[in-house]
C-alpha cells in the first residue's frame, strides 16, 4: 500500500484520525515532560567522578526513644575531622552566608543594590578539588587564600557584571552589608545538577567553626568529607561517635540524649530525604506512573478505535487478500498507518509540551531547562514513537489477519476477540475509567484535606493579620522594633500590633522546661516562642487560666500551652499558676496557660509549647499588624504602614505578606501534588472522553438502519440515546466498583501522613462516580443526540 493511498483514507476517515492524534498527542506530551524532569532528577551529581567517594555528614539525635536526623553539624567538626582523621581525603566546610544587601560599583561610580542573595557559601581552598569546576579567570590556587577574596560562577557573575568579560572582573569589588571583597575567580556553572549549589565562594573565617559547641548543630554549617577507601567509613564513624560522647556526655547526660553522627554518600544524597533541598525517590516514581499511565489511555483509545472500524473496511480487507495480499502485508500496511498517525500525535505533542512549560512552569524544578539534554530527549521520543507504534498495532492487526476472508466478505461485522465471555475492548474500556476514576477520586479527596488543613480551628486567630519580617542587619537592624510597634499603633486603622515568633511556624528556640515534683524531676522538651507584650491580644488566643505576659515578665514569668501543663504533670490550668518551673537557665512563675494550638502543619500532633517575654530586637525579628476586619480598608491602612516602615527602616525594602499566605505556604508541597493530581485527572477524563466519542460514532454508524426502524416504530430520542449510551454505562459502573476499594486504599495511605485529617466517608466516593457518569453520559448523549434526530427515512434507504 503506497503512503498517498494510506494518507487519503486516513482523510476519509478524518474525524477518527484526528480523535486518535490528539489522544495520542496528549500521552506523548506527559511522557515527555516526565522524562524531562525524572532525567534531571536521577542525573545528580553523576559527572562527578568521585561521587562514590563523597560523603555528606549530617547529625543524628536520640531522645526518649525518639530518632531524628538533621541536615547539619556542628561548627568546630570540620576542622577536628581536617586535623585528626588520617583516612579522610578531603574536609570541606559549606557555611551559608547571609547578606541582607550586597552592593556593587560599576566603572560609571553608580552603585548596583542586591538584596539578600542566596547561594553564598563561606569554604575551604580545598572545595574546588572537591568539585571540579572549569576556571575561566584567576588562579585556583590563590583564589581563596584571604578572608576578602570571593570567587564566583559565570552565571552570578553576569548580574553583577553584565557588561564585563571574566578577566575584566578579577579585582572588580563587592560590599557585602559593610564588608569589602575583590574578586578573585570566575567559574564555569557546573553543567549538570548537584548537590553543590553554591554560586559564590568565599574563605572560611575562623569566628565560624572556632565554636566550641559541639552539642548543637546548624542547619547553616554543612559538611563534605572524601574518603577513598570504603572500609574506612566505619572507623571513621566510630571515632566521631567517640569524640561527640566525650565533648557532650554532660551537657546531653542531664537531658537524656543521645547523639551522633552518620554519612550519605554523594551518589545517593539527592534522594536522601534527611538533607536539606532533596528529592523523594516515591514522588519520582509516582510521576513515571502518571505518564504512563496515560499514554497508556491514549494508546488504549486507539486500540479501541482501530478495531471498531474493522468492521468497517470489512470490504477492503476482504478485496486485498481475495487479490492476493498475504497476511504479512496487511500487517506492514496497518503498521505504516499507526506509524504516520503517532508521528503526527508526536509533532501535535511539541507545541503542547511548550504550552504546560510556559503555563505552569511552577510545577517543574527551577533549572531543568538548563539540563535538557537534547540528544537524550531526541532517542527517548524515537523510542517512544517505535514503543506506541509497536503496542497500539498489536492487536488491530491480531483481528484484521485472524478472520476468515469468507466472513469478511460477507461483511461479518460481529467477529471479535474475546477472553471468555468478555469482550477485549470492553476490558479496556473499563481499564480506562478505573483509572480514571481513581484519579478523580484523588482530586475530590485530596482537595478536602488541603481545605481543612487551611480552614479549620487553628487555636487563633489569622484572620486580617499582615505580617513583616523586621531588618537585623546594618543600621537598620539596630533600631528598636518596639518603638516601631507603638507608632503604627497610633492610627485608628490599625487595631493593634505584637512582636515575636508566629504562633505557627516553623521559627522557634528550643529547650526543656523543668519542674520539681514529689516524684523527682520532670522535663519536658518544646518550642519557646519570644513574644512581645499584646501578642495573645492580637492573634486572639484563649487564656485557661491565668493573664498575658508582659514586658516586665521578661526575666521571671512564662506561658504554657494546656498540654504542656499536663505533659508537667499539673492537673488543671489553675493549679500551674503560679508555679515555678526552671526555663531558659532560669526559675520563672507560670503567669497564664493558654488552650492548645497548631504550632507547626498539620502533619505533625499539638505539642507543648512555651512562650517568654522579650524586648531585645535580635529575638523580636517579626511583627504581626491586625488590620480592621473591612477588606476595603486594607489598601490605606497598608499604605500608612508603608509610609512609616520607610521612615524608620529607610535602608530596607517595605515587603509583606498576609498571615494565611504565611500558613499556606506550609503545605507548599501538598498544594503542588494536588495540582498535579487534578491535572491529571482532567488529562485521563479527557483522553477516555475522546475514546467514547469515537465509540459511539463508529456504534452509531453500524446501527443507523436500527435506529431508524426504532424511531418509525415511536421510540423517542431519549430513548435512541439511553439504547446508544447503556452498554457504555454499564461499563463504566463496573469501573466505578472496581475503582472505589483502589481510590480507598490510596487516599488511606496518604492520610496517614497527616496528624490531623479528614475521616474518608462513602459520599466522598459517590460524588465523583456521579459527577464521572455524568461527564460520560453528556458526551456519549451529545454526539448520539446528531443520530437521535436524523430522518429516519434517510436511514432506512441508505444502502
Amino acid at each position: 500500500m503506497k503512503l498517498n493511498h494510506i494518507l487519503r483514507k486516513l482523510w476519509k476517515n478524518k474525524f477518527f484520525t484526528i480523535l486518535n492524534i490528539v489522544g495520542l498527542a496528549i500521552g506523548i506530551s506527559a511522557c515527555w515532560i516526565v522524562f524531562k524532569i525524572v532525567s534531571y532528577e536521577f542525573s545528580f551529581d553523576k559527572p562527578n567522578p568521585a561521587r562514590e567517594q563523597i560523603y555528606k555528614v549530617y547529625s543524628k539525635y536520640e531522645y526518649n526513644n525518639e530518632v531524628n536526623s538533621f541536615d547539619g553539624t556542628p561548627a568546630p567538626l570540620w576542622d577536628y575531622v581536617k586535623n585528626n582523621l588520617s583516612q579522610v581525603e578531603l574536609s570541606i566546610p559549606m557555611f551559608n552566608r547571609y547578606f541582607e544587601k550586597i552592593t556593587i560599583n560599576s566603572n560609571s561610580n553608580e552603585k548596583a543594590e542586591f538584596n539578600e542573595n542566596e547561594r553564598i557559601y563561606s569554604t575551604h581552598p580545598d572545595y574546588f578539588k572537591m568539585v571540579n569546576y572549569q576556571w575561566l579567570a584567576g588562579n585556583e590556587k590563590q583564589a581563596l587564600n584571604s578572608i576578602d577574596k570571593v570567587v564566583l560562577t559565570e552565571s552570578r557573575a553576569k548580574i553583577y557584571f553584565p557588561n564585563l568579560k571574566p578577566n575584566e572582573i578579577i579585582g572588580k569589588q563587592i560590599l557585602y552589608d559593610t564588608t569589602l571583597y575583590a574578586v578573585s575567580g570566575i567559574v564555569e556553572d557546573l553543567n549538570y545538577p548537584s548537590t553543590f549549589t553554591a554560586k559564590e565562594f568565599q574563605l572560611v573565617k575562623d569566628s565560624e567553626w572556632r565554636d566550641q559547641s559541639w552539642a548543637s548543630s546548624n542547619s547553616n554549617n554543612h559538611l563534605f568529607i572524601k574518603i577513598n577507601n570504603e572500609k574506612d567509613i566505619a572507623p571513621v564513624l566510630l571515632h566521631l561517635k567517640n569524640k561527640l560522647m566525650q565533648l557532650t556526655e554532660k551537657e546531653w547526660s542531664e537531658y537524656n540524649v543521645k547523639g551522633e553522627l552518620q554519612l550519605a554518600k554523594l551518589s545517593e544524597a539527592h534522594f536522601n530525604t534527611i538533607l536539606s533541598n532533596s528529592t523523594n525517590k516515591n514522588v519520582v516514581y509516582g510521576m513515571i506512573g502518571i505518564g504512563l499511565f496515560l499514554l497508556l489511555l491514549a494508546s488504549i483509545n486507539y486500540i479501541n478505535l482501530s478495531t471498531a472500524l474493522i468492521p468497517q473496511r470489512a470490504k477492503e480487507i476482504g478485496i486485498r487478500k481475495t487479490l492476493g495480499q498475504q497476511g504479512k502485508q496487511v500487517t506492514v500496511n496497518f503498521f505504516l498507518e499507526t506509524l504516520m498517525i503517532t508521528s503526527a500525535s508526536l509533532l501535535l505533542s511539541w507545541p503542547l509540551t511548550k504550552l504546560f512549560e510556559r503555563f505552569f512552569s511552577h510545577y517543574l524544578p527551577s533549572d531543568l531547562e538548563n539540563f535538557s539534554h537534547a540528544g537524550l530527549i531526541f532517542l527517548f521520543l524515537l523510542a517512544l514513537l517505535l514503543l506506541i507504534t509497536l503496542f497500539s498495532s498489536i492487536y488491530p492487526t491480531y483481528l484484521i489477519n485472524k478472520v476468515q476472508i469468507i466472513d469478511v466478505l460477507k461483511v461479518n461485522k460481529n467477529a471479535k476477540l474475546s477472553f471468555g465471555n468478555i469482550s477485549v475492548r470492553k476490558a479496556l474500556i473499563v481499564f480506562q475509567f478505573i483509572i480514571a476514576q481513581v484519579f478523580v477520586v484523588a482530586t475530590f479527596i485530596i482537595g478536602f484535606q488541603m481545605k481543612h488543613m487551611l480552614s479549620s480551628d487553628l487555636g487563633f486567630n489569622k484572620n486580617a493579620l499582615l505580617t513583616l519580617s523586621l531588618p537585623f542587619k546594618e543600621e537598620d537592624g539596630k533600631k528598636n522594633p518596639i518603638i516601631f510597634k507603638e507608632i503604627l499603633n497610633k492610627y485608628p486603622e490599625i487595631q493593634q500590633a505584637a512582636l515575636g515568633h508566629f504562633p505557627l511556624s516553623n521559627d522557634h528556640w528550643g529547650n526543656f522546661v523543668n519542674r520539681s515534683s514529689d516524684t523527682g524531676l520532670m522535663k519536658v522538651n518544646m518550642p519557646f516562642k519570644l513574644v512581645g507584650d499584646s501578642y495573645f491580644d492580637v492573634y486572639d488566643m484563649k487564656l485557661l487560666a491565668g493573664r498575658a505576659l508582659t514586658i516586665s515578665d521578661t526575666s521571671t514569668g512564662i506561658i504554657l500551652n494546656e498540654k504542656a501543663i499536663y505533659d508537667l504533670g499539673y492537673k488543671s490550668p489553675q493549679e500551674a499558676i503560679g508555679q515555678e518551673v526552671n526555663a531558659w537557665d532560669k526559675d520563672r512563675k507560670i503567669t497564664g496557660v493558654v488552650g492548645n494550638f497548631h504550632s507547626k502543619s498539620m502533619h505533625v500532633a499539638l505539642e507543648p509549647v512555651s512562650f517568654l517575654a522579650s524586648n531585645k530586637r535580635g529575638q523580636l525579628q517579626n511583627i504581626a499588624i491586625k488590620l480592621n476586619n473591612d477588606p476595603s480598608t486594607w489598601k490605606s491602612s497598608i499604605g500608612i504602614i508603608q509610609k512609616e516602615w520607610e521612615k524608620y527602616y529607610p535602608a530596607t525594602a517595605f515587603s509583606y505578606e498576609f498571615y494565611d499566605d504565611r500558613i499556606k505556604q506550609l503545605y507548599e508541597k501538598e498544594e503542588r501534588f494536588s495540582k498535579i493530581i487534578n491535572l491529571s485527572s482532567g488529562i485521563t477524563i479527557l483522553i477516555s472522553c475522546l475514546g467514547l466519542v469515537g465509540l459511539v460514532t463508529i456504534t452509531t454508524a453500524q446501527r443507523t438502519k436500527e435506529i431508524g426502524v426504532r424511531k418509525v416504530l415511536g421510540s423517542t430520542v431519549g430513548g435512541i440515546i439511553r439504547l446508544l449510551s447503556k452498554d457504555y454505562i454499564k461499563l463504566i459502573l463496573i469501573s466505578i466498583v472496581i475503582a472505589t476499594p483502589i481510590a480507598w486504599w490510596a487516599m488511606n495511605q496518604w492520610l496517614t501522613d497527616f496528624a490531623f485529617k479528614i475521616e474518608l466517608s462513602w459520599w466522598m466516593f459517590s460524588i465523583p462516580a456521579i459527577a464521572t457518569l455524568l461527564i460520560a453520559f453528556i458526551t456519549m448523549g451529545v454526539q448520539s443526540l446528531k443520530a437521535a434526530r436524523a430522518n429516519p427515512v434517510d436511514s432506512l434507504r441508505d444502502e
